[in-house]
């Protein structure tokens, strides 16, 4: 742990003076800075939105609340009660458009049980602070929140407005949330440009290894399995069992190997990170498209979970639902089937190959939603991609800044339809292993990792919004 905040101090050092923008009342104090917005995160922690029935108004009362002590004037929103969303304006002279920062309160639910420590407890453990939300996506409530106060605290002038947004309803679909905003108060939102989660700074043996910016993301498709047969007792089978029918139908599924493809994110990602990949993925990484080596360097690189859903269509089960009773055969068995699809995917043809390799008259494969346009990715010579990459040259020298298609679906999409350039960075340090602790059980954020972040974060906002 000392290591890591040494070494995250030296990264910090060039940079000390990019921040000290001409009209700040006195220098800051970001070791000081980042501890506050721990003290934050940890409060958001305690507040339970698991969602459903997600309860964010919770969150939003405590954000209003420090962010009236700086002077400023959130308003907050409740489509239904409880389920809230806050808005704040720190106001720029207008030259430029305004800049979005944003993040989810609503969290995944918890097994409890299965958690080493309590997951609503805030507890900080082994140089950790543990609890779900601690990456997605609490800790960027927290830094955001960070900035508006330092911001504020400071009367930093800035040529934008920037809007903080702290939204409800993420995890299911946004329909409360980015969804209903966007539908009653647009005008909110009118922004230029916006940061969101997504993309990821990547620590791995001791050093920074790159920062990847999200530009793009899979699309995110529900399809609804159901499987038919007829009821009876359990002692007396007569074969269709809907059960057995929809493991089958699942198996069947879970036997496709969808092809490798490049898009020009994803080939711009494994170009650029070529030269840092180990001596044999380095060389993989670049020849992805070789006609002759392309289908064994995919196959070496998909061995990394992360770079397999970057490369193919990934299909995953993750609600099974059938029966009433042990001794009764049910008449239906239902499958939730949660598709990431590569941009591009045309979902009529993709449902259509999944019915051919189900082959059952009995089973039914159908969208779980209606499929909706999906945007293409947000350009990687904007101002606010460049200014990430000035930012990352300033504090980590060297790293390697790359655009990335993110597997998880964000509320980016939604922003990008409109035509806003919406990136994502979750700003904060992290090993790949603690990146799969998202929407898993023990999910937690290394302390040093956030304080750094939590500055990373504030030097984007004032050198995008200057």
């Amino acid at each position: 742990m000392r290591k890591f905040l040494s070494i995250l101090c030296m990264l910090s050092f060039p940079a000390l003076l990019l921040a000290q923008q001409p009209d700040e009342a006195v220098p800051i104090d970001f070791q000081a800075a980042g501890r506050e917005a721990l003290e934050h995160l940890k409060a958001l922690i305690r507040l339970d939105t698991s969602n459903p029935p997600g309860n964010e108004a919770q969150v939003t009362a405590y954000l209003a609340g420090q962010l009236r002590q700086a002077g400023l004037e959130p308003q907050l929103f409740e489509p239904e009660p409880g389920r809230g969303s806050l808005v704040v304006r720190y106001k720029g002279t207008g030259e430029k458009r305004p800049l979005l920062i944003m993040s989810h309160i609503d969290v995944v639910p918890v097994v409890e049980k299965e958690w080493s420590v309590p997951p609503f407890a805030g507890v900080v453990k082994d140089g950790y602070l543990w609890g779900r939300g601690t990456l997605d996506d609490k800790s960027m409530a927290a830094a955001e929140l960070q900035v508006m106060l330092l911001l504020a605290r400071n009367r930093v002038r800035l040529s934008r407005d920037l809007i903080f947004l702290a939204e409800a309803d993420e995890e299911a679909g946004g329909r409360l949330g980015i969804k209903w905003l966007l539908a009653n108060h647009p005008d909110l939102l009118d922004v230029e440009m916006a940061l969101n989660e997504g993309g990821r700074v990547v620590w791995k043996n001791g050093k920074m290894r790159y920062v990847a910016i999200q530009t793009t993301e899979k699309i995110y498709q529900d399809f609804e399995v159901i499987a038919r047969g007829e009821s009876g007792h359990s002692s007396v089978p007569t074969g269709g069992n809907p059960v057995a029918l929809l493991i089958r139908a699942l198996e069947r599924i879970g036997s496709m190997k969808f092809p490798v493809e490049l898009n020009p994110v994803t080939r711009e990602f494994f170009t650029q990170l070529a030269p840092i990949f180990p001596r044999g993925l380095s060389l993989c990484a670049s020849r992805l498209e070789n006609p002759e080596e392309g289908a064994q360097c995919a196959e070496l690189l998909s061995v990394n979970p992360n770079y397999n859903a970057m490369l193919r269509t990934t299909c995953t089960p993750t609600i099974l639902k059938a029966g009433i009773k042990e001794n009764v055969i049910p008449s239906e068995a239902r499958a939730n089937l949660n598709c990431r699809l590569l941009p591009g995917t045309d979902l009529d043809k993709f449902a259509r190959q999944l019915r051919k390799v189900i082959d059952d008259d009995q089973v039914e494969l159908r969208f779980a939603r209606e499929p909706e346009p999906r945007p293409g990715p947000s350009p990687v010579d904007s101002p606010l991609f460049q200014t990430i990459r000035s930012v990352i040259e300033a504090m980590a020298p060297g790293v390697p800044v790359v655009p990335y298609m993110s597997a998880g679906g964000t509320d980016s999409q939604v922003l990008r339809k409109r035509g806003v350039l919406a990136y994502g960075l979750l700003p904060f340090p992290i090993q790949e292993e603690e990146i799969r602790t998202m929407h898993a059980n023990n999910e937690r954020i290394r302390v040093d990792s956030f304080i750094w972040g939590t500055e990373l974060l504030y030097r984007i906002v004032v050198e995008a919004a200057k």
